[in-house]
């Protein structure tokens, strides 16, 4: 230990264990007389050492039990994060479950497996409770909003087609003005309302929604914000780009919306 060094050397501890037992070899034959005196004198000589020695051991104990607290911090500390995200998550997992108020549909638990390795950027696999009926082309949702639509699925692991995919398109609106468009991604982190004329009225902040046209993708569910609006290539369309709710790059707890009774 760092802090027993400065007190005695191992030199040092040795010159004196020498000198203590030179001291003791010499109280052993001095005559019976005068080993009173010595006695006396011993005990000064040893005095310290006592103090020394309960000293060191008042260390040894202190340092046992700073080692004993810093353990229990630390476990409780892993402890509080623990139940950290466990709180977290059942927030998450309430927030799922409201679909239930406006929406006729079973949620199905969709927990997040990898990234397709095909598509990286437009779809992910999911595993799903055996049994559960999923199929292909059934909406995906988290807390923000529409994450896509199921893909191909098989007997454990289902593929998620992202709005980030050019084969994912949804018919939308807006939820201030009734317009109505298709929501999809030609790159980079915004999505395109498309068909939307320079005589329907949209804004920047309006909030786009499914329609529910298609059959597809039932009505109301959040997609995004609109972020820009301007005059295209087009000479009959507008321009429209959507921030959507969603962090395609940070997904967590999924649900897939299955009609109820299916």
């Amino acid at each position: 230990m760092k802090w027993i060094s400065p007190l005695l050397s191992k030199e040092k501890a040795l010159r004196t264990s020498l000198i203590l037992a030179g001291i003791s070899l010499t109280y052993l034959l001095l005559p019976h007389g005068t080993k009173g005196l010595m006695s006396s004198a011993l005990q000064g000589v040893y005095s310290p050492f006592y103090g020394l020695s309960n000293r060191v051991t008042d260390l040894f104990q202190v340092y046992e039990e700073n080692l004993q607290l810093k353990d229990t911090i630390t476990h409780q500390m892993l402890h509080l994060a623990m139940l950290g995200e466990e709180r977290k998550e059942n927030s998450r997992l309430r927030s799922l479950l409201g679909f239930r108020e406006t929406i006729q549909y079973d949620l199905v638990a969709a927990e997040l497996i990898t990234l397709d390795p095909k598509r990286r950027q437009n779809a992910v696999i999911v595993e799903t409770r055996y049994g559960t009926g999923v199929s292909p082309d059934l909406p995906v949702v988290n807390t923000n909003g529409l994450v896509g639509k199921t893909s191909s699925v098989t007997s454990e692991q289902v593929s998620v087609e992202l709005l980030t995919s050019p084969n994912c398109r949804v018919a939308a609106r807006d939820a201030n003005t009734r317009t109505l468009g298709i929501i999809r991604w030609e790159g980079g982190k915004l999505l395109r309302l498309d068909n939307v004329s320079y005589s329907d009225s949209v804004s920047e902040g309006d909030t786009i929604i499914t329609s529910g046209l298609g059959g597809l993708f039932p009505e109301s569910l959040p997609i995004g914000i609109i972020d820009t609006v301007y005059a295209g290539e087009s000479p009959f369309f507008r321009t429209v780009e959507v921030r959507p709710f969603v962090d395609f790059g940070a997904l967590d707890e999924l649900m897939i919306l299955k009609q109820s009774g299916f």
